[in-house]
C-alpha cells in the first residue's frame, strides 16, 4: 500500500505535561491555536507506532529523500515527537520530562478537537476542560501526523483531534485538582424527604 500524507493514532492513557486545550494560545505572536505536550515513557509501546506514522508521512511527502529529510528535521527540532527532555527558554528541563519523550499536539481556532471525560460524556465549556484536562493529569488522546511544507523550513507536525480524560495525576500548576464528588462520598447528608416536612 501507498504510504499516507496523514497518519492517524489513538495514544492511550498518556499525561498531559502542558494544556492549552480550554482556550487558544498565541505563542510567539503566532496565530492562537489549542494545543498541549504529552509526556511519552521511552519504554512506552506507542513509541514505535508514532515512530512508524512519522515516518511514513515522511516517505508519502519526500518519497526516497525521506530519510535524509528526517534527518535534517530531527537536528532542527522540526518534528512534533521529541526524544530529547522539553527544556525551557534558559535550557533547564520541565518538571516530569526529564529522562522522558514528548509530544506538542496543536489545533486551529477553526477546528477545535472535541473533549470528553471518563465516561465518554462531552465536556463543552472552556471552564470545564480546564478544570478536567489540567496539566498532570492523565489522558487518551487521538492525533493526525502530518508534514507541514512551509518557505521558513518544512515540519513534520500533529494534530489533536480529540481528548477522553483517563485519570487524575499530580498537578503541574501547582496544586491538587479540584474535589469531585467522590471525594466526599460518605459525608453528604440525605435529602430531606418533601413528606417528612410536612
Amino acid at each position: 500500500t501507498e504510504p499516507r500524507r496523514a497518519v492517524t493514532l489513538m495514544l492511550k492513557g498518556k499525561r498531559l505535561g502542558f494544556a492549552d486545550l480550554a482556550e487558544p494560545r498565541s505563542i510567539n505572536g503566532g496565530k492562537p491555536s489549542y494545543g498541549a505536550r504529552i509526556i511519552v515513557e521511552q519504554d512506552d509501546a506507542d513509541v514505535k507506532a508514532i515512530d512508524a506514522a512519522i515516518k511514513e508521512v515522511a516517505e508519502a511527502q519526500w518519497k526516497d529523500k525521506a530519510g535524509t529529510v528526517l534527518d535534517l528535521l530531527e537536528e532542527k527540532g522540526r518534528i512534533a515527537f521529541s526524544k530529547k527532555p522539553y527544556r525551557n527558554s534558559k535550557g533547564e528541563v520541565y518538571k516530569a520530562f526529564e529522562g522522558k519523550f514528548s509530544l506538542g499536539v496543536s489545533a486551529p481556532t477553526t477546528k477545535r478537537p472535541t473533549y470528553f471525560d471518563e465516561y465518554g460524556n462531552p465536556i463543552d465549556t472552556p471552564e470545564a476542560v480546564a478544570a478536567k484536562l489540567y496539566a498532570g493529569c492523565y489522558v487518551n488522546m487521538k492525533v493526525e501526523f502530518y508534514p507541514l511544507i512551509r518557505d521558513d523550513g518544512n515540519r513534520i507536525n500533529c494534530a489533536v483531534l480529540g481528548v477522553m480524560f483517563a485519570g487524575d495525576g499530580e498537578s503541574f500548576g501547582g496544586g491538587a485538582p479540584v474535589a469531585s464528588a467522590d471525594d466526599f462520598s460518605g459525608m453528604a447528608k440525605e435529602r430531606a424527604n418533601a413528606d417528612d416536612l410536612l
